[in-house]
């Protein structure tokens, strides 16, 4: 005869208790997510754009677009007085005038405070054979940490500001283009035939267009404009979106699982949007990725020409541009805001290189 035991009742487990390892496991998984992401990349864009363009206001100790005529071309706060040693004579020889001042222009820079005798106490009148040290261009000022530029506005404060600026722009341009790159691109790969055809024309024109051209007409007509920038960037690079996913598209409609779709009595419309569209999001984040870059050097190439964001916003490629004709003499007006454009598009590029092959799964397995 069997002997037959009643089951043991399972221990009764609270809600928490059962979501807790779950909960754990995905915060695991998001910790080595982020721990994978490349260091340098990410820390160039979060100090000279994210972070900049999202806490511009406390972080820029100065108003961008205003400035103060008496504290214009100022340098660096580390940079020092530049000083000239010059030996006070009665007539200054020709020859040797970079080495000699005369004694009545010695008393009057002593007297307003721009130079001072070696070894007498400061404000001390000169005399023939004197020392003088003059301070032929003035040092930095701990207020403005990056300098100034011709109208004593802070370098550093317009930087910053410009750094929101040109998120802003480009993120607003890659959306736009890359909506309407996207749309005509699934319906091109989709549907194939007269749609496709039409749309790759329009892609070989957009292509064909000449991009410095078209933004110095609309700057002529209408003047210099953020609308000017987003209409240029938005005709040059839906295009690229178009070709790719028009491409991807063509790849996708082919599988099996919209074959499936299909006979389930799924709508074109539905297909393209519940079964292509998700296989084409890794492809769309990666293209915005390496555009993003592209968009801001974009930017600031039409800013430099004139044909972009009007001054006095404080655009990047507008402050390269005041700087070129100080170059010798005042290079930080134009080196600070062009190194910030340096390493933002730099590593935008590096973090879209890291993208594709990260979500890539080809690139994964090579």
């Amino acid at each position: 005869m069997a002997i037959t035991t009643a089951p043991v009742p399972a221990s009764p487990v609270s809600e928490e208790a059962a979501v807790r390892p779950g909960a754990l496991g995905r915060i695991r998984h998001w910790i080595s997510e982020i721990r994978r992401l490349p260091l340098f990349p990410v820390t160039m864009l979060l100090v000279f754009l994210l972070i900049p363009a999202v806490f511009a206001e406390l972080i820029a100790p100065h108003n961008p677009r205003r400035g103060d005529l008496d504290d214009r071309l100022v340098p660096p706060a580390w940079s020092s007085d530049v000083v000239s040693v010059r030996t006070v004579v009665e007539r200054v020889n020709r020859d040797n005038r970079q080495n000699e001042i005369k004694l009545s222009d010695a008393e009057r820079t002593v007297r307003i405070g721009d130079a001072s005798v070696v070894g007498k106490a400061a404000g001390e009148a000169p005399i023939l054979g004197d020392q003088i040290q003059i301070v032929v261009k003035p040092g930095g000022q701990g207020k403005y940490l990056l300098g100034t530029d011709k109208n004593g506005m802070d370098i550093f404060s317009r930087i910053v500001h410009g750094a929101r600026l040109a998120l802003v722009v480009s993120m607003m341009a890659i959306f736009v283009s890359g909506l309407i790159g996207t749309v005509l691109g699934i319906l091109a790969g989709f549907y194939g035939g007269w749609v496709d055809t039409v749309v790759m024309r329009l892609v070989d024109m957009s292509l064909s267009i000449s991009l410095i051209l078209v933004a110095l007409v609309l700057a002529a007509t209408l003047g210099p404009r953020i609308e000017n920038v987003l209409i240029v960037v938005c005709l040059f690079l839906w295009s690229r979106y178009a070709r790719l996913i028009r491409g991807e598209t063509l790849a996708l409609k082919t599988q099996d699982f919209v074959a499936r779709a299909r006979v389930a009595g799924s709508s074109e419309i539905r297909i393209m949007v519940r079964h292509i569209f998700p296989n084409l999001v890794n492809t769309i984040i990666v293209l915005a990725t390496l555009q993003l870059g592209f968009v801001i050097l974009l930017e600031a190439g039409l800013s430099f020409l004139g044909a972009g964001i009007p001054r006095p916003n404080p655009a990047w490629g507008v402050m390269v541009a005041d700087g070129r004709e100080l170059i010798i003499d005042s290079w930080w007006v134009s080196f600070f805001p062009g190194l910030a454009i340096l390493f933002t598009v730099l590593s935008v590029n590096l973090l879209g290189d890291w993208l594709r092959d990260r979500l890539d799964p080809k690139q994964r397995n090579v």
